[in-house]
C-alpha cells in the first residue's frame, strides 16, 4: 500500500504540474478504487467526484463513464441508490455518444438494474438485468449471464410475477450453454426454480426439480449440510404433492443426513410441516402421526448445543408449540389446545420486537380455541383487546385489524 499510494501521488503531482486534467483524474480513480476495496467508501466517494471535476476540465467527457460507473457502486454501498441511477443512465449514454467499445456496459446495465430496484422501481429493475444478461451473453460470460438471471428472477419473484420469474429460471437449466455454467451456480438455480414451483402450488414438477438437485449434490464432498437442507425441502414437497410414500423416504434421508451434518432449524421446520399436512390429509384421524412429528421436533431441539449458531431457541419452541396447539384443536382437543397456545405465546414472549408478528398470530389461535371451542368469550374478548393494542404499539397494523375483528365478532355474539 506504501508503494501504491506513493506512485499514484506521483502520478497525480506530475499531472497536475503539466496541467493533464485526465490524469489527474485517472490518478483519482486509482487511490478511489483502493480505498473502496479497503472499505473507507468516504474517501473513495470523495476522490471520484474530485475526478469527474477533472474529467470535466480536461475537455474529453468520454473519460467520464467509467469514475461515474464506480462512483455508483460505492454510492450504492452507501445506500443512495438514486444518485447511482443518474449517474450510470449518464455514463452508459456517454459511452453510446462517444463509440466507447471497451466500456463495461453488461455488468454497468447489472448495477442499474439493482439501483432502480432499491428505488421500488421493478419494471427498470427487470428492463436493466435483462439488458445486462444478454449482454454477458454476447460477451461469453455465461455464468455471469446466468446469475444476472437468476437476480432477475428473484425481482420478479419480489412483485407477484412468480410465473414469469420460473420461465427466466427454467430458460438458465434449459439453455444449451447450461452443461459448461459453473456447478454451484446450476444448483442454485435449480434450488430456486423447485422453490418458485412450489410457490406456484406445481408441486409435483417442483418435487422433481429438487429430485434433481439431490443427486447433483449428492456427490460432493463437504457439502452434507447442503444435503440435509434439500432433503428437507424435498420431503415437504413431495408431501404436498401427495406422494406420501416419497415424502417419507425423503423425511428419514433428511434426519439421516441431519445427524452427520445437523440443520436443527430445517429438519424442525421439515417435521412442523408435516404435522401440519398430515393434519390437512387425514384430518382428526392423523392426530396421532402429526404429535408424533412434533415429539421429534422437540427432541432435536433437546439436543441442539447452547449457542449453535442460527438457531434461535424461542422461534422454534414457539413454532413446535403453535403447530401443536393447531393441530389439538383440529381434533377438537380444546383444552390442550390452548395450553400449547400459551407455551407458544411465551416462547415468543422470549423473541422481544422479533417475536411480536408470530406471537399476534399465536393470540388469535388462542382466542379461536378459547371462544369457539371452550365458550369462553370474556377471556377471548380480554386477550384480543390486549394483544390488538399490543401489536398497534408494535407497528402491526394488519395484525392490530385482525384481532380486532375477531374481538368484535365475539362480542357481537356474546350480546345476543
Amino acid at each position: 500500500m506504501a508503494r501504491f499510494e506513493e506512485s499514484a501521488s506521483t502520478l497525480r503531482a506530475e499531472a497536475e504540474r503539466l496541467t493533464i486534467h485526465h490524469q489527474v483524474a485517472n490518478a483519482r480513480q486509482f487511490v478511489a478504487d483502493i480505498a473502496g476495496r479497503r472499505g473507507d467508501v468516504e474517501r473513495a466517494v470523495a476522490e471520484l467526484r474530485a475526478a469527474l471535476k477533472d474529467v470535466d476540465d480536461s475537455g474529453r467527457p468520454w473519460r467520464g463513464s467509467r469514475p461515474r460507473a464506480l462512483l455508483a457502486q460505492f454510492l450504492m454501498a452507501s445506500n443512495e441508490p438514486a444518485e447511482a441511477v443518474e449517474l450510470l443512465h449518464q455514463a452508459i449514454a456517454d459511452a453510446v455518444r462517444y463509440d466507447d467499445r471497451d466500456f463495461a456496459m453488461a455488468p454497468t446495465y447489472a448495477l442499474l438494474g439493482h439501483a432502480t430496484s432499491h428505488l421500488g422501481d421493478a419494471g427498470g429493475a427487470v428492463r436493466h438485468l435483462s439488458e445486462a444478461a444478454a449482454r454477458f451473453d454476447q460477451d461469453g460470460d455465461h455464468d455471469e449471464a446466468a446469475n444476472t438471471r437468476l437476480q432477475l428472477a428473484d425481482v420478479l419473484a419480489g412483485t407477484g410475477q412468480q410465473a414469469d420469474a420460473v420461465a427466466v429460471l427454467e430458460s438458465v437449466l434449459s439453455d444449451e450453454e447450461a452443461s459448461s455454467l459453473d456447478r454451484r451456480l446450476v444448483a442454485q438455480t435449480r434450488l430456486t426454480l423447485a422453490r418458485g414451483l412450489r410457490e406456484l402450488e406445481e408441486f409435483l414438477p417442483a418435487a422433481e426439480e429438487f429430485l434433481r438437485l439431490a443427486d447433483t449434490i449428492a456427490v460432493w464432498e463437504g457439502e452434507q449440510g447442503l444435503q440435509t437442507m434439500v432433503a428437507a425441502e424435498t420431503a415437504i414437497t413431495l408431501a404436498l404433492a401427495d406422494r406420501w410414500d416419497a415424502a417419507g423416504a425423503a423425511y428419514e434421508r433428511a434426519v439421516a443426513s441431519h445427524a452427520e451434518a445437523p440443520r436443527p432449524s430445517q429438519i424442525m421446520q421439515m417435521m412442523c410441516e408435516f404435522a401440519r399436512l398430515v393434519m390437512l390429509d387425514r384430518g382428526a384421524d392423523g392426530l396421532d402421526t402429526a404429535l408424533d412429528h412434533l415429539a421429534r421436533a422437540d427432541a432435536v431441539q433437546a439436543a441442539v448445543p447452547d449457542g449453535t449458531n442460527g438457531f434461535v431457541p424461542w422461534c422454534e419452541t414457539g413454532a413446535v408449540h403453535y403447530r401443536r396447539a393447531r393441530a389439538l384443536a383440529e381434533a377438537e382437543a380444546f383444552p390442550k389446545a390452548l395450553v400449547e397456545a400459551e407455551a407458544a405465546i411465551a416462547a415468543y414472549e422470549q423473541g422481544g420486537e422479533d417475536g411480536e408478528v408470530p406471537r399476534a398470530e399465536t393470540v388469535r389461535i388462542a382466542a379461536l380455541v378459547e371462544g369457539n371451542g371452550l365458550g369462553r368469550f370474556k377471556e377471548a374478548i380480554a386477550r384480543l383487546a390486549t394483544a390488538a393494542e399490543r401489536a398497534r404499539k408494535a407497528d402491526l397494523a394488519e395484525a392490530a385489524r385482525i384481532l380486532d375483528a375477531l374481538r368484535q365478532d365475539y362480542q357481537r355474539r356474546q350480546e345476543s
